[in-house]
């Protein structure tokens, strides 16, 4: 859901104004923070022009917030470097000059020597130097951002879930699995977000390898217009044991957000895509196929969440999967999911069976 920043910027300066602190107000940096998650390069410059007009320190204390914030957002405030002054303020200097102490008054009698320049008091000059220089400590609960492009893996920007445990196959095979898997998200520039996902599978029976399974998945959406998305989407599969070497889709489409309150979320998705499929000790095979997907979250309590997730790849050889997830909380990042899988294959390999399904028992960490 995309929110429009400009009316919450109105209510800032009205309810936030100016003061006399050098650096940006912490609601300032607030607004600079979630105009980097929901705005793409120009709508984010024209936000931070808008914030660099009702501060005092214009546009140097906005690029200042910006290089400790957002420092991958420091390219898009080059485009003030063509631009000789800050915006015009929405209050006389004469005002901002005295918000920020400096006096509008100087004796040009005699230039100013060594001898005549009288000590900062104790304290306040130490403040101001402590500022100055950029060494000030961070205010409690302040994110402190790693510099350049480091700060693109900085935890700050990244959601997610760890889990283990077991997972029970039956169908093609009888048997139990450990299990591993991690989920993460993150916002990207220019109103994207980033979904992805790997899961690994391993069982030795009498020293034989019987399972050994990787998936990886991918997915990077764009809001649009109102409840709608477009998307780009991928995913590799290595499965020895399920008559292929590994299967790889890259897929783009639209997405709908059919539902979004507190409790309720239903989104769907349809697109076309590429399937490249190698089967074991034969040659690949890349088909066109459609994808439809929908995935479905309800809030049962304030500690249990559903989920079902759906996808078909409709074409040569369909495919379709059901999940369904039942996750309860045990502490604040830690629960406990239990969840089930159906995977049916229209044109199953030869002795091999359309079905399988999975039983999944695992311990989830979120962070």
């Amino acid at each position: 859901m995309r929110v429009r920043l400009s009316p919450l910027l109105g209510a800032a300066v009205m309810l936030c104004p100016s003061t006399a602190h050098a650096e940006l107000s912490r609601e300032y940096r607030a607004l600079l923070a979630a105009a980097d998650v929901r705005q793409d390069d120009e709508e984010f410059l024209a936000t931070a022009d808008l914030i660099a007009t009702v501060t005092p320190g214009g546009r140097s204390d906005v690029r200042a917030a910006v290089a400790e914030l957002l420092p991958r957002r420091l390219d898009v405030l080059r485009a003030w470097d063509q631009t000789a002054r800050d915006p015009v303020a929405l209050e006389p200097e004469i005002v901002q000059a005295a918000r920020r102490g400096t006096p509008q008054v100087s004796i040009v009698d005699a230039p100013e020597t060594d001898d005549e320049r009288v000590a900062p008091a104790s304290g306040a000059g130490a403040d101001s130097a402590g500022s100055d220089t950029g060494t000030a400590e961070a205010e409690p609960g302040e994110v402190r951002h790693w510099p350049g492009r480091m700060d693109w893996f900085h935890p700050h920007h990244w959601d997610g879930r760890a889990k283990a445990g077991l997972a029970i196959d039956s169908g093609n095979t009888d048997q139990t699995n450990y299990s591993m898997a991690l989920e993460v998200s993150r916002p990207l520039n220019g109103g994207w977000g980033f979904d992805g996902k790997t899961e690994y599978f391993y069982t030795e029976n009498a020293g034989n390898v019987t399972r050994d399974r990787w998936l990886v998945e991918a997915r990077g959406e764009r809001p649009t217009v109102d409840a709608w998305s477009f998307y780009l989407g991928s995913s590799y599969e290595q499965d020895r044991m399920s008559g292929f070497d590994y299967t790889a889709v890259l897929s783009a489409g639209a997405t709908l957000h059919a539902l979004d309150d507190n409790r309720t979320s239903w989104v769907l998705r349809a697109g076309p895509g590429a399937r490249h499929r190698v089967p074991t000790d034969e040659g690949g095979v890349t088909q066109w196929v459609l994808e439809l997907g929908s995935v479905y979250d309800f809030a049962v309590t304030e500690t249990a969440q559903f989920s079902s997730e759906t996808t078909l790849l409709a074409g040569p050889a369909s495919r379709a999967e059901q999940r369904f997830k039942l996750t309860t909380a045990i502490s604040e990042d830690w629960g406990l999911e239990l969840g089930y899988r159906v995977k049916h294959e229209f044109d199953a390999q030869p002795g091999r069976e359309e079905t399988d399904s999975r039983l999944d028992v695992s311990i989830v960490h979120e962070f």
